[in-house]
């Protein structure tokens, strides 16, 4: 589905492009092709909120980070019931973001939408808007990050993926009127929607992704409203323009080299789908049609199929976390019995015990997120594993793929899930956003709230599209604690 300019304009306050952008970005693009590969972007999601003591990094004696900013190298994610403990080797990949809030969900702006607890944000992660009060998932014309970001960056397939399927309001992908966007639970149908059944790659000589088309049509479009403007200027303003658009024409000629010009080609077809179906049947199954989902993935974004994907690792309701041994100790079984559920029991249970209690459900809880956590990195290793054919130095799909890993919901659980969110940013966003760090956004014991709809504006900045400057509900865009990117992030 197509979104207007002017659509965008409303939504967004003014993030559409306009023609002095326009000018300004292909002026950037037609030098920086050469040496840089396109930013993908991929949004993932697993279940059932997190501790956030036990999610960040500590330094070797236990301590909480001691500074704001600080190299993960310094920190460790190695100690008792650390969640996080799977993501040792990436640590120069990741950038660990604390005390980030979805401070959206409880702001109750007008009719219509909810404030209570309910797991509501779901859709608020990559809408940025107010969670509707009937829960049935319609953001009312407001549409997730990576719906927009595909309907700016240029490629045939946006990929909605899920291990098992889910619908309504606990989807995270949301179309421009604000609607659910139900994800494809089998890695082969997620793979022909990417590749049609006569796909080909290109031969060794040509482009993997023809950018040069839609670049010329940009420039064509920005020069043109140039034109008109200097037919209206005289004097110094005139000779501005004229300047300007001769150094466009020098950017944009022979000396430019085609993005993808003598760089490794794409070398899948329509037939080298996966073989794995959508079926999972047990916790090894749950890991096994993550990887195949994050392969299609990686695929797709090498052969320029896709730029944009979203990957939800389970809902809450699937059961899987309570076959874990790690999760099934003698003591949770005591108290819940052989046929307990993670999320009905443990987790509930969770953010009210304390003392002996506490201890018990935290060993199982932090088990079954670490699991969760062991998905993720399982997605970070298939994107490593696939060459990126646009990247002239060489890189992987990961390092040229800016990927933001959430949950449902924050650190105080059912009574203040929207307080410190989980967020874990990843991959090749090094060239934009700041990797290998932890990252307090705010003096976690206050009352100060730290939207995260500016982490959507550094997304959304980060693959390119340095004119937005604010993204999320409409209601909001004129207060400024919601706009712009978060600078501590930005590189």
């Amino acid at each position: 589905m197509a979104i207007s300019r002017r659509r965008f304009a409303t939504l967004f306050g003014g993030a559409a492009l306009s023609a002095p952008f326009l000018a300004r970005s292909v002026g950037r693009r037609a030098t920086a092709q050469p040496t840089a590969a396109p930013v993908r972007f991929l949004a993932v999601r697993t279940p059932h909120g997190v501790d956030r003591d036990y999610w960040i990094p500590r330094h070797a004696d236990g301590a909480d980070p001691r500074s704001a900013d600080m190299a993960l190298g310094e920190l460790t994610f190695e100690y008792e019931n650390a969640i996080l403990a799977p993501l040792m080797p990436w640590r120069e990949q990741i950038t660990v973001l604390d005390g980030l809030d979805t401070q959206v969900c409880k702001e109750g702006t007008r009719e219509g939408v909810r404030t209570a607890h309910g797991h509501s944000e779901q859709g608020s992660l990559l809408t940025g808007a107010q969670p509707p009060a009937d829960r049935e998932g319609n953001y009312d014309g407001h549409p997730s990050l990576d719906f927009y970001l595909h309907a700016r960056l240029p490629a045939p397939t946006l990929i909605t993926a899920s291990v098992e399927g889910t619908s309504g309001w606990k989807c995270m992908s949301y179309d421009d009127t604000g609607s659910p966007r139900p994800p494809e639970a089998d890695p082969r149908a997620v793979f022909r929607a990417a590749f049609p059944e006569g796909f080909e790659p290109p031969d060794e000589d040509e482009p993997v992704v023809d950018y040069g088309a839609g670049e010329a049509a940009i420039a064509s479009f920005a020069d043109d409203a140039l034109a008109r403007l200097q037919d209206r200027l005289s004097g110094i303003e005139r000779e501005k323009i004229v300047a300007h658009r001769e150094a466009m024409a020098a950017l944009a000629g022979p000396g430019s080299m085609p993005p993808g010009a003598g760089l490794a080609a794409c070398t899948t077809s329509g037939s080298d789908g996966p073989s794995r179906d959508r079926s999972v049947g047990s916790v090894a199954g749950v890991t096994e049609v993550t990887r195949a989902h994050a392969g299609v993935i990686a695929q797709a974004f090498a052969c320029g199929r896709a730029r944009v994907a979203t990957l939800q690792i389970l809902n809450d309701y699937p059961n899987y976390y309570s076959d874990l041994p790690e999760v099934r100790t003698p003591e949770v079984l005591a108290r819940y019995g052989d046929s307990f559920r993670f999320h009905e029991n443990l987790v509930h249970d969770y953010w009210g015990a304390d003392g002996d209690e506490l201890r018990v459900l935290r060993e199982g809880y932090c088990a079954g997120q670490r699991w969760a956590t062991s998905n993720f990195a399982a997605v970070l290793e298939e994107l490593a594993a696939t060459p990126d054919p646009l990247d002239p130095m060489g890189g992987s799909i990961l390092e040229n793929t800016v990927i933001f890993w959430h949950n449902e919901f924050g650190h105080d659980g059912h009574d203040r899930q929207e307080t410190r969110h989980p967020a874990i940013i990843a991959g090749g966003g090094g060239r934009t956003l700041r990797l290998g760090r932890y990252l307090r956004l705010r003096n976690i014991a206050s009352d100060e709230r730290v939207p995260h709809n500016r982490l959507l504006v550094s997304l959304a900045q980060a693959v390119g599209l340095s004119d937005v400057e604010y993204f999320g509900d409409r209601d909001l865009s004129g207060r400024s604690e919601y706009r712009g990117p978060l600078v501590e992030l930005m590189a």
